[in-house]
Order: C-alpha cells, then structure tokens, then sequence
C-alpha cells in the first residue's frame, strides 16, 4: 500500500518541482553557494544543502497532499478517465488517504517553520508562503477546478511558485542579511523570463490534459475548456499559446535591458532555437493527431530545456 500512495503522490511532478526550485536559486546566483556545506564563511551560506532540502521536502510535501486529496475528490471521473489509480482499484482506502494528506499538509508546514532562518520580521515568510500554497491548492481541488481555463491557469501558477520561493529568499538576503548591497539589482533579471516561460507552457500542458480526457470529463458532468469551447478551439487555444512562447523566446536577449539593465546573450537564442523549436513542432503534431498524452510529455521536455538553457546563459 506505501507504494500506492506514493505514486498517489505524482513523483514526477515532485521531481519536476524540486528541479524547478533548484534552477531558481540557479538563476538567482547561488550555484556555488548551494552546493557548499552549510558550515563554510560564505556570505551565502544561509543557502546550504539543509536550507535546499528542507524547502524541497515542503514542496514535494505539498505536491503530495494536493494530489491524494484531488484523487479523494475526482473519484468518481477517475473510474472512467484514470481506472488504474489505487483509489479507483481499492488498493488504498479513502480513509487511508485522507489520514495521509492531512498528515503530508503538516509536514510541509513544518517544513516552513524549519526554514524561517531570517531574523524579524520575516522569520515566518517560508511558514507563511507554504500555508497559502497549502490555501490555494485545496482551493483548486474544492472550487477553482471547476472553472474552465481558470483551472489551468491555476495550476500553471502553481508551477512557477518554486521559482517565487527561490526570489522570496533571495530578496530577504540582498535586502536584509546584506542591507545596501547591489547584488538584488545584478542578478534579479535572470530569473525574470523563467516564471512567464513555465507559466506559458504548464498552461497548454493543462490544456491537452484536459483534452485528453474530454470523454470521461464529459461522462462525469466535469465541465472543462474543451467541453465548452469545443475541442478544434482548445487545441487551436494550447498551440496558440506554444506558437507565442516561441516566438518570445528573442524578448530576453534584445529587450529585458530596457526593464532590468541586462540581457540574456545570443547563445540562448542558438540553445533554444535548436533544441526547443523540433519539440514545439512535435507537440502541435501531436496534438493535430489528438495524441495529447504525448503532447503534454513534450512540454514537459521542453520546459526543462529552456530552463536549463536559462541557467546556461545566465552563466555567460
């Protein structure tokens, strides 16, 4: 039964999230800090392997309660759009389940409290920050799923507050633990284009997630963007919004100047155009073929990428 409720808990989405976490203080500057332990005299030493994983286990611990709670809820749809899950199957009980999302929402709150390692008035933000995660997502589960393509919106915000977390505490540093030092200002930029780039792309994801399973959502009385607005608008709406990331990806190299004084440098261009322009192809392929499982896998290829091409040139 553990490893029922294990993968109940989406492991790949845990990965993904911690991944994403990682890439934000990447981003943010903090490449050698992070991996220095925790006791060297670095002015970055707040951000050691303790403080990464405390924040990576809040984070894997919501992602885990979030999921078995909406698998509690979405069981009824789930006999006909997911009948392997082991709520549908009796290999877990409702009970059971319920007893441990309760139990993974304290431990990420816990987990807030144990990285509150700032002093007054921001030693609760991490709490803080997690309690409102926890907020949202059982908001989503309860209400804001039911809305159409608010829901996905939901979820794609949902997708970027790893790399929020990252900037809180990245900004607690440069503006509290090291009062007038220039750092905030040489180094915000790069994370900048990450949040609106996984925004963007976890969106359409949960557009062709939601395509895909249009049949039982529908059995289900689950009302969804393509039931209302039609399939052919859906998935015209997630290539959309594929065909606009593309054609964003220049903005970080000729424009973030005029906001943020820097620029990504052309190599990331070169990185993305050739890595992400086949995989954006093949998911509008996909999608065209109504093969929307191997569509959002895509994405989900693609957001990695750009994020590692992010990192990449933020070294540069």
């Amino acid at each position: 039964m553990l490893v029922e409720l294990l993968k109940m808990t989406r492991p790949k989405n845990i990965v993904i999230a911690i991944i994403t976490l990682v890439v934000g203080y990447m981003l943010l500057g903090f490449p050698y800090s992070l991996f220095l332990p925790d006791d060297c005299n670095s002015d970055f030493d707040w951000i050691g392997w303790s403080s990464v994983m405390v924040e990576a286990f809040g984070f894997a611990f919501a992602i885990g309660f979030a999921n078995i709670q909406n698998d509690i809820l979405d069981l009824e749809s789930d006999k006909l759009n997911r009948p392997e899950r082991p709520l549908v199957t009796g290999k877990v009980s409702v009970k059971v389940a319920r007893i441990t999302w309760i139990a993974l929402f304290v431990l990420m709150l816990l987990c807030g409290l144990g990285d509150s390692n700032t002093s007054s008035p921001f030693e609760y933000l991490p709490l803080g920050f997690f309690f409102l995660l926890g907020v949202l997502l059982i908001a989503y589960n309860k209400w804001l799923k039911h809305i159409p393509l608010l829901k996905n919106m939901t979820v794609a915000f949902l997708c970027t507050t790893p790399l929020f977390y990252a900037l809180m505490d990245y900004l607690i540093l440069s503006n509290l633990i090291l009062p007038g030092n220039d750092y905030a200002q040489e180094h915000i930029w790069a994370i900048i284009p990450a949040i609106p780039f996984a925004f963007f792309l976890t969106t359409a994801r949960e557009i062709y997630k939601d395509l895909e399973d249009e049949t039982g959502d529908l059995k289900a009385g689950i009302m969804t963007f393509p039931l209302i607005a039609g399939s052919a608008t859906a998935r015209r709406l997630a290539g959309g919004i594929i065909l606009f990331t593309w054609i964003s990806l220049p903005l970080p190299v000729f424009y973030m100047d005029k906001v943020f004084g820097h620029n990504y440098p052309p190599l990331f261009l070169i990185i993305t155009g050739i890595a992400l322009t086949p995989i954006f192809a093949y998911v509008l392929v996909q999608a065209h073929k109504a093969k929307y499982r191997k569509a959002q896998s895509a994405v989900k290829i693609g957001m990695l990428l750009g994020l590692i091409a992010l990192i990449v040139c933020a070294a540069v």
